[in-house]
């Protein structure tokens, strides 16, 4: 890997995280610059290097397992292990090392963001090394649920000028998102139930195909209801997101192969970050 020009090892970084370019980081930058009492665009690019480092650490502990390596090379190949770029001693060298990095560059903004990513390292262990991503479907989208809300906070965290800044507004949107993702985030499993199959992974649409079809759907119209509440939608607001979240809920349902998975993936996610835009609105409404 020495041997490589600076470039390349980049690409390969950036190849890592590529999926959570587009899952990860644009909804819960866009929820920590909702959630936070105040947020400069400039804090944005805080923002976006704490997640990206974070989402690195999580992408090298998850894609350096056995498992994942054989699951990447039907569902991912593109990703550095299974196309060849880096070998899979120095990916887990470096798994091990983001730990103190994202640590040391969480501790710049101070305690509270330190002690998220903690949390977050701590998920990482328990959903990749501890076995929880092998586990129930049910245990794996709760890590996955925690995984987000500390993400969230830290990110949160970052985009206040001061941590002491963020106030219930922000734990509320907290724990709504962990509901939230608690019971949708099964949505990424329907494109990779070919793969997740053909290595013995049983997520929830693999165990029910089409009860997890119809629950995603419900969940969808279920959860914005309570967004539009907890955040007091005007009318017009309120059934533009109800609207949005029965479009992504029927496409899952009536789409169901592989290519309208992903599409309705992408939907899923542009419903994800109208939810997550919603303390902003609130707070809005609050200054008027």
């Amino acid at each position: 890997m020495a041997a490589k020009p600076i470039p390349y090892h980049l690409h390969t970084l950036f190849l890592f995280t590529k999926s959570d370019m587009k899952t990860l980081i644009p909804p819960v930058t866009l929820f920590a610059a909702a959630a936070a009492p105040s947020c400069s665009i400039f804090r944005l690019f805080h923002i976006i290097l704490w997640l990206w480092v974070h989402a690195l650490q999580l992408a090298l502990a998850n894609q350096t397992l056995p498992r994942a390596i054989a699951e990447d090379a039907l569902n991912h190949p593109d990703r550095p292990l299974p196309a060849g770029r880096i070998s899979i001693h120095a990916a887990r060298v470096l798994r091990w090392m983001m730990i103190p990095v994202c640590f040391l560059l969480s501790a710049a903004y101070g305690p509270r963001t330190a002690l998220a990513s903690v949390g977050a390292s701590l998920f990482m262990l328990a959903y990749n090394e501890g076995g929880g991503a092998n586990g129930h479907w049910f245990i794996r989208n709760a890590l996955n649920a925690v995984g987000y809300a500390v993400a969230e906070a830290g990110a949160t965290l970052v985009a206040c000028r001061n941590e002491c800044d963020a106030d219930s507004t922000a734990c509320a949107a907290v724990a709504l998102s962990a509901g939230i993702i608690l019971t949708t985030i099964h949505t990424q499993d329907f494109k990779d139930m070919r793969g997740d199959a053909a290595t013995g992974r049983v997520t929830f649409p693999i165990a029910y195909p089409s009860l997890s079809r119809a629950a995603t759907a419900l969940f969808l119209i279920a959860w914005s209801w309570c967004a539009s509440r907890t955040w007091r939608l005007d009318q017009i607001s309120a059934a533009t997101m109800g609207v949005l979240a029965l479009f992504v809920g029927v496409r899952f349902v009536v789409r169901t192969d592989v290519r309208a998975d992903k599409i309705s993936f992408y939907w899923y996610n542009v419903w994800l970050c109208s939810a997550y835009i919603l303390p902003a609105y609130y707070r809005l409404h609050l200054a008027l």
